[in-house]
Parts: C-alpha cells; sequence; structure tokens
C-alpha cells in the first residue's frame, strides 16, 4: 500500500518540476528624449543602447542586462513570483514595472507554454527641476496572467491611473518649457535692439529656471561684452562732445569780438526781422504738426480697427473648430463608455450566472453525498440488528435445550458455558451502545462539516458582492475624474487661445513699428497634438486598432516627423497584417 502511495507522489512533483520550465519573455524599446532649450524648442528622441534593465524578487536581483544598440531588448521573468522590472539610463528618471506570473493554471502552463508580453516604448529623459516626479516611485505598468484569455496583460484600470498621472508630469514639463524659451525670447529681442540691462534680467531669470541649460549662461556672456561696449562708447562720446564744446566756444568768442563793431550797427535791424522770422516759423511749424497729428491718429485708427477684426475673425474661427472637434471627441469618448459599459455588464451577468450554476450543482452534490451516507448507515444498522437477533435466538434455543433436561447438578463444564454466554451478552450489549456512540458522534461531524461549508459558501458570495460594489464605485470615481479632466482641458484651452490672442495682437503692433523681426513665433498646434495621441493611446489600450491607426495619423499633420505617433503606426500595422 505504501508503494501505491509513493508512485503518484512521484509522478506529481516531477509533474510540477516539467510545467514550472516556462517563463514570460517580455520586450520592448528604450528611447532617450534629449532637449535643446534656447528661445524654442528642440527635441530629439531615438533609441538607445547601454541602458540598464533589473529584475528583481523580493528586494533581490534575478537577472540584469543592458538595452541593445537600437534600444531593444528582451527579459525572461520566471513563472509563479512577483517580480519588479527597472529601467534606468545615466541622468534620467528610472521606470517601474510590476509583473506578477502567479496563477497560471496546471492544465495551461505545460507543454509548449511560451507566453510573451511588450510593453510599449520605455522613454528615458531627464529631470526637470521644480517638476513632481513622486508618480515615477510606482509602477508604470502592472503585468499579470488573466485566465479568460489564457495570457498575460496589463491591469487597465491601474494603467489609466498612471496615464494621467503622466500627463500632469508632461504639462509641468512643458509649462517650464515654455516659460523657459519665452524668457529667452524677450532675452534675445532686447539684446538684439541693444537693450543689454533688460536681457540680462531675462537671462537670469531662464537660468535660475533650468539652471544647467548652456543657453542663458551662453547669453549672459554675450551680455557682458555688449555691457562693456555701450560703457566705452558711453566714455568715448563724453569725451568727444567735452572737446567739441571747448572749441566751438573758442571760435564764437573770436567770431563775436571780429564782427562785434559791423553787426553793432545792424543789430536793432537783424533783431527786428529775426523776431518776424521766428514768429513765422513758428506759426507755420504749428500748423504742419496739427495736420501730421491728426493724419496719424486717422492712420492708426484705421489700422487699429482692421487688426481687431482680423484677430476677431480667427479667434472666431478657432473657437469653431475647437468646439467641433470637441464635440466629436465627446461623442467618441461616450460611445467609448458606452460600449464599457456594455461589455462589463454583460461581463457580470456572466459571472452571475456562472456563481448560480456552480451553488446550485454545489448543493445538490452534498444532498447526494448525503443520502447515499445515510442510506449506507441504514443498511449497517440493519445488518448488524440482523446478526443481533440471530445471535439472541441461538442463545435462546441453546438456553431451551439445557432447560429441557432434568434437573441435577451442573457440572464445571457446563457452569463455564453459562459464563462464556453471559459474557458473550455482556460484550454484544456494550459493543451495542459503543456503536450507537460512534454513529451519533460521526452524524454530528458531518452536521458539522455541512454548516461550515454553507458559512464559507455564503461568505465568498458577500465577498464576491462585496467586490461588484467596489468596482462599480471605482468606475463611477473613473467616470468623476475624467469629467473633471475635460473641463481642465477645456479651461486651458480657452486660457491659450486667449494668450493666443493676445500674442498676435502684439506682433501685429510691432509689424506696424516696423520690427517684425523681433516678434515672438506661436507654437500652434501642441496641445491639439496632445489631445490626438491620448485618444489614440485609449483607443489602442482597448485593441480598437483601426481607430487608434488614424488617431496616430492626425496627430502627424500636428507633428509630421514625430517618432512616437509613426512608431505606433508601424506596430498598428504589424498586428493588423494577415497571418
Amino acid at each position: 500500500m505504501k508503494h501505491l502511495i509513493k508512485i503518484p507522489l512521484i509522478l506529481l512533483l516531477s509533474t510540477s518540476l516539467t510545467q514550472a520550465q516556462w517563463f514570460l519573455r517580455l520586450s520592448s524599446n528604450v528611447e532617450l528624449r534629449t532637449w535643446k532649450l534656447t528661445s524654442k524648442t528642440e527635441k530629439e528622441q531615438k533609441g538607445v543602447s547601454g541602458a540598464t534593465i533589473s529584475l528583481y524578487k523580493s528586494g533581490s536581483m534575478v537577472s540584469q542586462l543592458t538595452s541593445e544598440a537600437n534600444g531593444n531588448f528582451s527579459i525572461d521573468v520566471p513563472a509563479d513570483g512577483d517580480f519588479m522590472l527597472v529601467v534606468s539610463y545615466p541622468g534620467c528618471n528610472t521606470k517601474k514595472f510590476s509583473i506578477s506570473t502567479v496563477g497560471v493554471p496546471d492544465e495551461v502552463g505545460k507543454d509548449k507554454f511560451k507566453p510573451g508580453f511588450a510593453i510599449g516604448g520605455i522613454i528615458m529623459a531627464k529631470a526637470f527641476p521644480g517638476v513632481d516626479y513622486s508618480a515615477l516611485q510606482q509602477p508604470l505598468v502592472k503585468i499579470l496572467y488573466f485566465p479568460g484569455g489564457k495570457k498575460f496583460d496589463d491591469d487597465d484600470n491601474h494603467t489609466n491611473q498612471v496615464l494621467g498621472q503622466m500627463v500632469k508630469i508632461s504639462e509641468s514639463e512643458n509649462a517650464l518649457i515654455s516659460r523657459f524659451t519665452s524668457t529667452n525670447k524677450i532675452g534675445d529681442m532686447a539684446l538684439e535692439k541693444g537693450d543689454c540691462p533688460t536681457a540680462k534680467i531675462n537671462y537670469e531669470k531662464a537660468k535660475a529656471m533650468i539652471p544647467n541649460e548652456p543657453y542663458p549662461i551662453e547669453q549672459l556672456a554675450k551680455v557682458a561684452l555688449c555691457l562693456k561696449e555701450k560703457e566705452e562708447l558711453a566714455k568715448k562720446a563724453a569725451e568727444e562732445a567735452a572737446g567739441k564744446d571747448a572749441a566751438a566756444k573758442a571760435a564764437a568768442e573770436k567770431a563775436l569780438a571780429e564782427k562785434a563793431a559791423a553787426d553793432k550797427a545792424l543789430a536793432d535791424k537783424a533783431q527786428a526781422d529775426k523776431a518776424e522770422a521766428e514768429k513765422t516759423l513758428a506759426e507755420k511749424a504749428a500748423k504742419e504738426k496739427e495736420l501730421a497729428a491728426k493724419a496719424e491718429a486717422e492712420k492708426l485708427a484705421k489700422e487699429k480697427a482692421a487688426a481687431e477684426k482680423e484677430s476677431a475673425d480667427k479667434l472666431a474661427k478657432e473657437k469653431e473648430a475647437a468646439a467641433k472637434a470637441e464635440a466629436e471627441k465627446s461623442a467618441a469618448e461616450k460611445a467609448t463608455a458606452e460600449k464599457i459599459a456594455k461589455e462589463k455588464a454583460a461581463a457580470e451577468k456572466v459571472e452571475a450566472d456562472k456563481l448560480a450554476k456552480e451553488k446550485s450543482a454545489a448543493e445538490k452534490a452534498e444532498a447526494d453525498k448525503l443520502a447515499k451516507e445515510k442510506a449506507i448507515a441504514d443498511k449497517a444498522d440493519a445488518d448488524k440488528l440482523k446478526a443481533e437477533k440471530a445471535a439472541a435466538d441461538k442463545m435462546a434455543k441453546e438456553k431451551a435445550i439445557i432447560l429441557a433436561k432434568p434437573v441435577k447438578e451442573k457440572t464445571p463444564e457446563q457452569k463455564a458455558e453459562e459464563e462464556k454466554l453471559a459474557k458473550q451478552r455482556e460484550g454484544q450489549k456494550n459493543s451495542k451502545e459503543e456503536d450507537e456512540q460512534a454513529m451519533k458522534a460521526d452524524a454530528e461531524k458531518k452536521e458539522a462539516a455541512r454548516l461550515a461549508k454553507e458559512k464559507a459558501r455564503a461568505e465568498k458570495l458577500q465577498k464576491e458582492k462585496e467586490g461588484l460594489e467596489k468596482a462599480k464605485a471605482e468606475d463611477e470615481a473613473e467616470a468623476k475624474a475624467i469629467a473633471e479632466k475635460k473641463e481642465a482641458a477645456r479651461i486651458t484651452h480657452e486660457k491659450e487661445e486667449e494668450e493666443q490672442r493676445r500674442a498676435n495682437e502684439a506682433n501685429k503692433k510691432d509689424e506696424n513699428k516696423g520690427d517684425a523681426k523681433y516678434k515672438v513665433p506661436q507654437v500652434i498646434g501642441g496641445n491639439k497634438y496632445k489631445e490626438i495621441v491620448m485618444r489614440a493611446d485609449g483607443y489602442f489600450k482597448m485593441k480598437r486598432y483601426a481607430e487608434a491607426k488614424t488617431a496616430y495619423q492626425d496627430a502627424l499633420k500636428y507633428k509630421p516627423d514625430d517618432v512616437y505617433a509613426t512608431g505606433k503606426i508601424a506596430e498598428i500595422e504589424k498586428l493588423l497584417a494577415p497571418k
């Protein structure tokens, strides 16, 4: 019997060892994003080699490798464990990813089970001062096994939550970059006009915003030269003016002395003629000045009216286009939300039906089991009573035979037989009582087990109910967060439109003054690009690849050479290609 037990145990251990040999292969691409910030923004993003990819389990390193020349890497995650993937590169923010390989059924994790998962491109970039990067302390993606599809995938709820935090970080970085470049632009304009003090103030402000950026430091060196040249020119001009004043004074004194006698006779007449001429010239100058001022005022009024009309028309068109885009976006989001709600409701109904069937089957199996056990116990009791009755009948017959014999003194053998029969009767009585007690204890034990199972089943149903309620609350919270985010985006968009309008008016005034070379160029389409990419990423997460591809193509209209959008389009085309 012991050998029979050992054989299946050995087979079980062998099977477990075989099934544990599978691993999850993760693959991705590491890109390095570098900025060149002057009075404008230039960004470069490309695959980078030498990024460190480390796999940890419970704080201990499992394996480590570096990215290839094009930034690609793949790493094998062992089965049946919780791991943390950490990607780092010198001078850049570290990125983390949570991977759980537990929960794979034995019937799945065998034979040629080779699961894989591709993480989207990982972007490494340096940190900007004043930006809150605390969200990067948590995993950007949580990867786990989904029994329904028998595959590994990321947790959508966690990914969407982190995506919102990443958007906030990006917005903070973009706002800082915008302030930095705008401040440098004002400094450039001042330096080009020769206003060295104003240029110095703005370059120092930009340097304080992002201390290690070279552009304001380089420009401050130019400002120092400008200030020095201004100082030297002022000194030279003062010296030349002093020399000219002395020479002019000497010449005047000489001329006065030479002409004093000749001019004395004509002095009165000349004075009178001079007074009359000055009066005539003053009247003429006043009239010309009045006419010129009136003409200039009329010209400025016409130019201002034309500029305001042009700005108002442009603003109205932009608002109309923005409203149309927002309406289309809202409609798409509403359709997406309705689809997700329907799919979730269907899934919840399937799960509820499944639980009801399982509960019914379990209760039926328990009832059948109890009925079989009762039938076996009843049969055993009947067999035992039959045996006891047969023994009693036998004893009664033997006793009747003994009583039928003539009364005489009992022999030792007869006495011993009677004592033996008495002990047998006593033993049968005690055995019956012990059997009854054992059956009673067994019945009580079975009843307690049945009550424990019912209690466990009730607790499981309660937990499932609480889980559904919690999921519903989380969905409502997520919907509220999305609505708040949309409202914030709308306010930000209106604010940017107002800033755009003011900048256009300022540029128009600069053009009227002939200083168009100092106009600050406006970056148009940045926020629109970001909104479209966020929508495209949402479609991609829901595996609505055709819609995602169209959205990424729309984003390229605002940034034609964007690496991220073109990379996502290439990835979608691979997914949609016939296999």
